[in-house]
């Protein structure tokens, strides 16, 4: 049997946990002044454009990219007993990958503009968004995906610290420069999305200057990784694909019902006022699948989810103040105009809840191997968002859409 998660192993989860979290409150924070900045100078009609345009970017960078980053990081954590150097195959093997993506991703832009401009976008509106921002979007997303790449470097050697400074330095380099570019009055959707494109790239190139230099020298002869890493990734990559779909679907299928602007609007600004939420999940499973990667059997994985259990409990009951306290918070953060937003809001919150309670035992199935489980799940909750959202839009709208999401994360995980 296995030993008990000892008193030190929960100490230092939390303490990398705390420290993460506390760097990306401020994150999130400089993320949220861009978000409000944005949606209360465009307007609920204007924002939903943005949205949609963001989404899309989302999306293009997390289908494949962060499968690749949770491969890396299980594989190195696997390998934290050996010399360091055994580790450089793997990510040398994860950036040869990440290159190929961006390629992709590119031509993708190009191929795809035209398409989602008229599925999504209403082209022959006057104010319709030009097949140029789409292309920047997939732009976006390529440089993200080689942001990610350095972010699962720091993630897999446990350099918490470094991994959460970028992460603050990315969201601030953001909010800099949307500022500037609505300083100047230049509140074009192309022009905002190109701002949000420079401060991905401006924050990459720091990210890479300051990767292991070993990364980038030249190969010491041929290493077999590819062979384990497929094995595991190819059910990863399904996970990842059917999650990046789940996260963004309710935003596309409210587009493409052509759901009235501002109630896209308002569920967008919805979206992100679930920011911090969301980013407790993402920071608690940076954290958690290094720690999780060393679980050898479903004992030590039972001890694991123990540790968690009274977090998880605390993190609910202070989510409840939040939910009943959603009308003022929207009226504060957003503005009057943004007024159906509280309710979407409310609804989101207690979907973003039920995701966070199953993020340990996702990183627990990642450490095991079961990324198939992983996938089946994922593939569970795109379905169900599709389906009953095409049965519920038509008729009830981003409200109903609100709470399909929540009921799928509420039944799924």
């Amino acid at each position: 049997m296995a030993d008990e998660v000892s008193p030190q192993q929960t100490s230092g989860w939390a303490k990398a946990f705390g420290g993460v979290f506390v760097a990306r409150i401020a994150a999130s924070a400089a993320v949220l002044a861009t978000v409000l900045l944005l949606g209360r100078l465009l307007g609920p009609a204007r924002y939903a454009d943005l949205v949609i345009l963001l989404s899309i970017m989302k999306v293009a960078s997390e289908l494949v990219g962060p499968a690749m980053d949770t491969t890396l990081v299980r594989f190195v954590a696997k390998q934290s007993d050996a010399r360091p150097e055994d580790s450089i195959p793997y990510y040398r093997a994860i950036l040869s990958a990440k290159l190929a993506l961006v390629a992709v991703l590119l031509l993708g832009g190009v191929a795809l503009a035209a398409p989602l401009q008229r599925l999504l976008l209403e082209p022959g509106h006057e104010t319709a968004v030009s097949t140029h921002a789409i292309w920047i979007a997939f732009a976006g997303a390529a440089v993200t995906v080689l942001w990610g790449y350095s972010q699962a470097v720091y993630q897999a050697q446990q350099r918490f610290a470094a991994y959460a400074g970028f992460e603050l330095l990315n969201a601030v380099s953001r909010l800099v420069i949307v500022g500037v570019v609505l300083f100047f009055a230049w509140h074009g959707l192309t022009t905002i999305l190109l701002a949000y494109v420079l401060a991905a790239v401006l924050s990459t190139i720091v990210a890479w200057v300051c990767l292991p230099s070993a990364i980038f020298s030249e190969n010491t002869g041929p290493s077999p990784v590819w062979k384990d890493m497929l094995h595991f990734a190819k059910w990863v990559l399904a996970a990842c694909c059917f999650t990046s779909l789940f996260q963004r679907a309710d935003v596309f299928l409210l587009a493409a019902f052509h759901e009235p602007k501002a109630a896209i609007g308002a569920y967008g600004a919805a979206i992100q006022l679930t920011l911090l939420g969301d980013l407790a999940i993402g920071t608690l499973f940076s954290v958690l699948l290094p720690k999780a990667s060393g679980l050898r059997s479903g004992e030590d994985a039972r001890h694991f989810l123990r540790s968690f259990a009274r977090p998880m409990g605390l993190a609910a009951a202070a989510a409840l103040p939040i939910i009943l306290l959603s009308a003022p918070i929207v009226r504060v953060s957003f503005g009057p105009d943004y007024a159906q937003t509280a309710t979407l809001f409310a609804i989101l919150l207690i979907g973003t809840l039920f995701a966070m309670g199953s993020a340990p035992a996702g990183a627990a199935l990642y450490g095991l191997g079961h990324s198939r489980a992983i996938a089946f799940l994922e593939l569970a909750k795109v379905l169900a968002t599709l389906l009953l959202g095409l049965f519920v839009v038509p008729r009830y709208g981003a409200w109903g859409m609100a709470w399909v999401i929540a009921a799928v994360k509420g039944g799924v995980g």
